[in-house]
């Protein structure tokens, strides 16, 4: 999932490169959620 979440976080920001910055946020907190229910 947090593979996914950073995966898809980079790809939506080449298509959408002024919310590349919002875009990578979400998908570092995806990936932090994942470390911290402790999957």
């Amino acid at each position: 999932h947090t593979s996914y979440g950073t995966l898809l976080a980079l790809v939506l920001s080449e298509a959408k490169p002024e919310r590349a910055k919002e875009l990578a946020k979400r998908g570092y907190e995806l990936g932090e959620s994942r470390v911290i229910c402790g999957y």
